[in-house]
């Protein structure tokens, strides 16, 4: 866990380490989503040697910044002021589209009998 000490003391380093780690938890979760779906002439490509082969494929000039809220899996690169592991979840393009249509609105009919 990163101290807040250790934090000022070392923030470009510790920026540098979170931001690889944020990419490399990124390419393990999409790894993971070929899971079952990627074959070679020997059958199915196992899970973690195809998350090894695309993680050293990453250059560090194309890392990405992580995302506000994001909190490392793993606890060395955690701060101690942050909670559990927290992966924000994308946008997906169905999320950018207009809702069509309008709002349904079910209503119950009043007996007039009472």
């Amino acid at each position: 866990m990163i101290t807040k000490t250790d934090y000022k003391d070392k923030k470009e380093y510790w920026d540098f380490q979170r931001k690889k780690e944020y990419n490399k938890e990124m390419v393990f979760n999409m790894a993971e989503s070929f899971e079952g779906r990627v074959y070679n002439d020997f059958g199915m490509v196992n899970l973690q040697d195809m998350k090894q082969l695309l993680w050293h494929r990453v250059k560090p000039e194309d890392y990405e910044e992580p995302r506000k809220g994001w909190v490392p899996e793993d606890p060395n690169y955690r701060f101690e002021w942050e909670g559990p592991a927290f992966m924000p979840k994308f946008k997906t393009y169905e999320d950018d589209m207009p809702k069509t249509g309008r709002p349904v609105v079910l209503r119950a009919k009043r007996d007039k009998s009472n």
